[in-house]
């Protein structure tokens, strides 16, 4: 069964797994690991959650607001505002790593054996597996809020609709879709880049606050994705919330963008296919799959696992 049809199906077949929601804070990141996943956000707080949405072991770090997390090898690398990063052998007790900054840190990627870290003002920090890390200031105008590599490319964006890209991880070319654009596509705002096999995939929100998302081969030439739908009463409508965070499935060969007001739409290859699934009022912060389990996550702590069943 496609993964389109069990979301079809969520009030029967799907198996929908317990949702959690807890204070009026929020997950700000989530990745999986091992045979679960593990979600951070403000207050500190980094969960260990289960397959079927259960908290399994917490830690918390009050004077922290985390905003990203990678796992690298058998270590959990967690970084957020104010230059703070702190790593783990991925069991617990995390360590503080000093790595150079005050700025806020946005996202973390693993590329070319470096760890490398975008953050505010086009800096990005460039490290090792133990916790030494360098500045590189790139010529950028925005703040650097989500990378995605691949074993031979890495990109990035920022939120003020620029492209960078690198081959080594230390020297990158920067393309302003903005200025590129301009008269073409309304001036956008980048949230998250994801670099597939096939193609390098953006979302971001417009100048007049309506959702983006864009396509391109090489991230030189980059095609816009009309984000229509057709409603359960056979209404074609577009998405008006904004994408946080997309995920691709393979198997489907398609995308699912978790946006706010807790939505989530499935972008497959027909343009005339998306479908837009209501789970929460709660905004959807990010998404991640282990096995035959897509997790999501977002504001006041809410957890949404999904058993997607046989692909």
């Amino acid at each position: 069964m496609s993964l389109k049809s069990i979301f079809f199906l969520l009030s029967g077949l799907l198996l929908l797994l317990p949702c959690t929601s807890i204070d009026a804070s929020g997950y700000k990141a989530l990745i999986s690991y091992q045979d679960g996943f593990i979600a951070a956000g403000s207050g500190g707080r980094i969960d260990w959650i289960s397959t079927s949405g259960e908290i399994t072991k917490s830690e918390k770090f009050p004077d922290e607001e985390f905003n990203c997390l990678l796992a690298c090898n058998e270590q959990v690398i967690v970084a957020g505002n104010n230059g703070s990063m702190l790593i783990s052998s991925g069991i617990g007790t995390f360590r503080k790593v000093d790595c150079g900054t005050k700025m806020n840190i946005h996202t973390l990627v693993f590329f070319k054996e470096m760890i490398l870290a975008g953050a505010d003002q086009g800096l990005m920090l460039i490290g090792d597996k133990k916790g030494l890390f360098r500045e590189k200031q790139l010529a950028l105008k925005g703040d650097i809020v989500s990378l995605s590599a691949t074993i031979s490319d890495c990109y990035g964006v920022t939120d003020q609709g620029e492209i960078i890209h690198s081959t080594d991880g230390v020297n990158w070319t920067v393309f302003d879709f903005n200025k590129t654009y301009a008269g073409y596509y309304k001036a956008c705002h980048f949230t998250r880049v994801l670099v597939t096999e096939n193609q390098i995939a953006v979302t971001g929100k417009y100048d007049d606050g309506t959702p983006a998302l864009l396509f391109s081969a090489q991230g030189n030439v980059w095609t816009e994705r009309v984000l229509n739908y057709t409603d359960e009463k056979g209404i074609e409508a577009s998405l008006a919330d904004i994408p946080s965070d997309l995920y691709y499935n393979s198997p489907e060969d398609q995308f699912i963008l978790c946006c706010s007001k807790g939505t989530l739409m499935t972008i497959p290859a027909c343009s005339h296919c998306n479908k837009l699934y209501a789970f929460s009022t709660a905004d959807l912060r990010a998404i991640s799959a282990n096995g035959k389990t897509v997790m999501i996550v977002g504001d006041h702590y809410y957890i949404k696992a999904i058993n997607i069943g046989n692909q």
